[in-house]
């Protein structure tokens, strides 16, 4: 070897095992005492990788449940298989009710009117590993239910059988509920086991509305029963379609999934003269779903079905089919089918560039905004909030679904990538769209007394800083980040962490820390001080002269520098630093100008660039 080639090679070590000790170190960002324990016993690594002693539990689901439109009851029986996988033995089984949000007894920060008020859950029948369980083992709190006074070693497994009902919301539709008189979200619907995991153990924390879901891996084989004239769209693969459609239907259906122009599966007219179903009074959809985080479906007797496919993986040829089910009265749905399957596709091409993970992706026509595995609750929204509406529901495939963080406690990962897709995908998808998002709500909270940092739980959100740390900022500080990167390296970063999580529980330290590993960057100073602290981001112009512009952090928050400079012969320049400039800390960068005489309005800050006063933020030539 010569010694150029040996000073080269071991350069390169050097700076391997350099970058390597940097980003093992934890100091800079605020380690929670809590998380502490998970890297002692290595279920994590400072690295953000699963730890050779990582665990979490698991349940399978075989559920008959029974919906009676008219009524709005919910009649099930649930068997539930759980596996203890931790190294724990564990004295109790923590079970989720989500439906005791309507009970009247329940705590919750939301408003439920007085008439959607239920008596909750009625838990008919329990069994544990085939015997009846004394209602004296078992308590109801609420949304959670704690069965004691029994023991699941680790390793073994448990089962329970269970026979519950309840009834449905008709209002105060909150993710789930009646759409109108023939048309139903139903979802939360079963008794399912809270999530124990290496940091907190139990997740014990009620669902009172606002805050969302944190639940386990499991396999779903679920029978759904309804009258003749409704039809049901869900999580997982329909098993039995040719026992339950007329033929045509089927040819439909069939064209839909291999064909990437919009088909309509089922229209007004097939409804108008019945021409969907074969003869049955009622009959039991047959779904199944593996290795998914939840179940929800949705019924209808007045919907049309619109279809169409993407192909989402050409190595193989995979197909995911898109659906849009919605009340064919409301026509600005009909371009949502559109705005779906281009989402799909670029999730699977463009970012992160992955094929799609589901077999199809069903987008409800609802009363809310909500994502479900393999199903979307959508308002009839219009024009640009369509689009971003549908694009951020989508994506949240990603997350919390195929990577499965916890939405109750940090829904800012989950969220903000979502927020985030708004970005990316709008212009995409609409290329009409205007290049630039409503910041009102960082800008107004940021640095009030109502602002947190985005690591704060979400349970301890309230007030108008709410939206802002657990969507808005987490998202644009993801746009400065992937500036800053490049759209390549950023897509690299975030693809490591989704191939190291998939079907994972991450943390936040876990995706902060595949970041910096995937992309090879130690972004750690940029992590600590937008999501870790509470700053505000204020960018102002401090002085000017022909040869320079001087940019002042006036607030600590880091924001990526954008100056757009117009002269007075009508041309622009636009001069950008991305938030790479702040890193060593400064809080004053000097921008060298070209040579070019006229210079007449200087603006700073683009329409992503959040910035709490703008009054600093324009120079304009004094007229002498």
């Amino acid at each position: 070897m010569s010694n150029h080639k040996f000073y080269s090679f071991f350069s390169t070590i050097y700076l391997i095992f350099i970058f390597a000790t940097e980003l093992s170190a934890q100091t800079l960002l605020p380690l929670a005492t809590n998380f502490k324990p998970a890297y002692s016993k290595q279920t994590r690594s400072n690295e953000g990788l699963p730890g050779k002693n990582y665990w979490q539990n698991s349940g399978d689901y075989d559920i008959l449940v029974k919906f009676d439109p008219t009524h709005r009851i919910v009649e099930g029986k649930v068997n539930i298989k759980y596996f203890n996988n931790s190294p724990d033995t564990l004295k109790q089984i923590v079970f989720k009710l989500y439906p005791n949000l309507y009970q009247a007894q329940s705590m919750r920060n939301v408003h439920i009117s007085p008439e959607d008020l239920t008596a909750g859950v009625e838990i008919k029948k329990m069994e544990l590993n085939a015997s009846l369980l004394d209602k004296k083992k078992y308590a109801i709190r609420g949304t959670n239910m704690f069965v004691k006074s029994l023991q699941v070693l680790p390793g073994d497994s448990t089962c329970f059988d269970i026979e519950y009902q309840y009834t449905l919301n008709k209002g105060s539709f909150m993710r789930t509920g009646q759409v109108d008189s023939g048309a139903f979200m139903i979802a939360y619907f079963f008794p399912r086991i809270a999530v124990y995991d290496d940091i907190d153990g139990w997740n014990e924390y009620p669902y009172i509305g606002k805050e969302e879901f944190y639940n386990d891996y499991g396999n779903f084989k679920v029978d759904i029963e309804v009258p003749e004239a409704y039809s049901v769209w869900a999580t997982g693969t329909l098993l039995n379609a040719p026992e339950i459609f007329q033929k045509p239907v089927l040819e439909r259906l069939k064209a839909a999934e291999n064909n990437s122009e919009v088909i309509e599966v089922i229209s007004r007219a097939d409804l108008d003269n019945n021409l969907i179903f074969k003869e049955r009074r009622s009959r039991i959809w047959h779904f199944e779903a593996k290795e998914v985080v939840d179940f929800a479906f949705s019924v209808s007797n007045h919907y049309i079905w619109k279809a169409k496919s993407i192909m989402t993986d050409p190595k193989t040829r995979k197909r995911t089919r898109v659906d849009a089910v919605y009340n064919p009265d409301h026509t600005n749905f009909d371009p949502v089918v559109g705005y779906a399957a281009k989402t799909v596709d670029l999730i699977s091409s463009y970012l992160p560039a992955l094929p799609f993970p589901y077999p199809h992706i069903t987008i409800f026509e609802g009363l809310d905004a909500m994502e479900y595995p393999m199903m979307v609750n959508d308002l009839p929204f219009e024009g640009d909030e369509a689009v971003e509406l549908t694009a951020h529901e989508v994506f949240h495939t990603m997350f919390p679904f195929y990577v499965g963080s916890n939405e109750t406690k940090y829904s800012f990962i989950d969220e903000g990538l979502a927020t985030f897709s708004e970005f990316t995908f709008g212009p995409l998808i609409k290329t009409d769209m205007a290049d630039h998002y409503d910041l009102s709500a960082i800008n107004g909270s940021a640095g009030t007394d109502h602002d947190v940092p985005v690591m704060t739980p979400t349970q301890q959100l309230y007030g108008n800083a709410r939206f802002s740390n657990k969507d808005l900022k987490p998202a644009l500080g993801l746009r400065y980040v992937r500036e800053m990167l490049g759209e390549e390296k950023f897509n690299v970063a975030l693809r490591y962490y989704i191939s190291r999580w998939a079907g994972k529980h991450p943390s936040p330290y876990d995706f902060f820390n595949c970041m910096n590993q995937g992309s090879g960057v130690n972004l750690n100073w940029f992590w600590k001080n937008w999501f870790f602290e509470k700053n505000t981001p204020d960018l102002s112009i401090s002085r000017i002269n022909k040869k320079m512009i001087t940019v002042q952090r006036t607030g600590a928050g880091m924001v990526p520098v954008h100056l757009k400079i117009t002269y007075a012969d009508g041309t622009v320049r636009n001069i950008t630093k991305n938030i790479g400039c702040w890193k060593s800390g400064m809080r004053n960068i000097d921008i060298p100008l070209p040579s070019k005489p006229g210079m007449i309005k200087v603006v700073l800050g683009d329409g992503f660039d959040a910035d709490t006063d703008a009054s600093n933020n324009t120079w304009t030539e004094k007229i002498k």
